[in-house]
């Protein structure tokens, strides 16, 4: 088996993975989602200026089975880089249950249904940035307690509110706290990314040592290989791997090493390593298919 259908697979599969490790659960999982009815509010474009009064639809979600309205919390599940198809059900359910808390979630700005505008231009992609998530999840969690307010006929109650959020939805939760410590009692930031590293190249060296000697020999070995053959016939080699819309070199080089590093971080290294260690073995071509 080739390269290049290994880390075609690794792409098509990454869902499965990632779900296999447990992070994530499969969409066609029955019990992956407490819901998935959609809701949409009025979310603004740019909160940093104030000539600016555009608005966007940003979709979220809310479970309200377990919530004790006289004095139940507000869990906040904060979605991050990827389009967010529901509230799943997972350990803050328990909590929530626990508790009697509402569980809300808020899609991130120009992921999933929820984006500014149709093109995603140079232009257009100027209002996404962490900072202008944390001020729609400011903006939302004022919204949704006025709505909560409204739905229960009540006025003037503002409970307590705990924010989640995992990877860069973790950084997201630990700088909501210090930015908004008034909107909210506490956050839970689970592997929260909040130390902005320039350059890390750490992060290769942890798949290498995952990767064992003859492993991470072989996948450097076809890095060198891809590597040549984008120069003499580029547009050939990407047609290998299903990526020949991919002008770029530097964003295909990023595609392949990518497709690669989803086999450790989710904790499947033999989808990799092993048919390439065999191909090797075998002295079959590791990329021409």
């Amino acid at each position: 088996m080739s390269v290049a259908t290994v880390l075609l697979h690794l792409l098509l599969l990454s869902p499965l993975l990632a779900a296999t490790a447990k992070r994530f659960r499969l969409p066609s999982d029955p019990s992956a989602y407490l819901t998935r009815e959609v809701h949409w509010f009025d979310q603004t474009l740019d909160h940093f200026s104030p000539s600016d009064h555009r608005q966007f639809k940003q979709r979220y979600y809310e479970f309200l089975d377990y919530f004790e309205v006289s004095n139940g919390p507000i869990f906040l599940k904060i979605c991050g880089e990827s389009t967010c198809p529901g509230i799943t059900n997972d350990y803050t359910s328990v909590l929530a249950k626990k508790f009697g808390a509402a569980l809300v979630s808020l899609e991130h700005r120009y992921y999933g249904k929820s984006s500014p505008f149709e093109l995603a231009t140079t232009e257009n992609l100027r209002y996404l940035s962490s900072k202008q998530a944390l001020f729609d999840l400011a903006v939302f969690r004022q919204y949704y307690q006025e709505s909560l307010n409204s739905k229960y006929n009540r006025s003037n109650v503002d409970g307590p509110w705990f924010v989640f959020g995992v990877s860069y939805p973790g950084a997201l939760s630990a700088w909501f706290r210090l930015k908004f410590p008034h909107l909210t009692c506490g956050s839970l930031a689970s592997s929260g990314v909040v130390l902005s590293v320039y350059n890390f190249t750490e992060f290769d060296k942890q798949i290498g040592d995952s990767a064992g000697p003859e492993c991470k020999s072989v996948l450097q070995e076809i890095t060198k290989l891809v590597d040549q053959q984008l120069l003499s016939d580029g547009v050939a080699v990407k047609e290998l791997f299903g990526a020949s819309l991919v002008t770029n070199d530097v964003d295909f080089l990023y595609l392949l090493a990518d497709a690669a590093v989803i086999a450790f971080q989710y904790g499947n290294p033999d989808v990799l390593c092993s048919p390439l260690l065999e191909a090797k073995k075998s002295e079959e071509n590791l990329v021409v298919g």
